[in-house]
């Protein structure tokens, strides 16, 4: 009976070694298509901003916002641990743009405030890198 309950034992084993397997590849499989799914998004808000933006917002702040973005978010989920995103920030960030662009156009004044609370989300001051 003890020799049963041992090969029992070793089967269950290798059955929950290969299911953790399984569970961490499919982690890094949704990690890495959540970063792609955000970049595509983010891409496609930047586009939009870029083809909307009345005079008065400059092109390469919002570039380079988005930029800033992009690259905290990429390094999820250290950024966060670390306090580099705020996610409360990012909420009202995304609260902002809804109610804004509510009427489907921009204007200088709500890019401006977007691109700073942006900035804000993503622990950056502003001025010179």
């Amino acid at each position: 009976m003890s020799d049963e309950n041992k090969k029992k034992g070793q089967r269950l084993v290798k059955i929950l070694a290969v299911l953790l397997i399984l569970t961490v590849c499919f982690a890094i499989l949704q990690w890495f298509i959540i970063k792609e799914l955000f970049s595509f998004g983010a891409d496609m808000v930047k586009d939009a901003l870029i083809r909307q933006a009345p005079e008065g917002v400059e092109r390469v702040d919002i570039e380079a916002t988005f930029e800033r973005v992009k690259s905290a978010v990429m390094r999820l989920p250290f950024s966060f641990l670390t306090g580099r995103i705020n996610l409360r920030k990012i909420n009202a960030v995304g609260r902002y743009a809804i109610e804004a662009n509510s009427d489907e156009v921009w204007n200088a004044e709500e890019i401006n405030t977007l691109l700073r609370m942006m900035n804000a989300s993503v622990g950056f001051k502003g001025g010179s890198e």
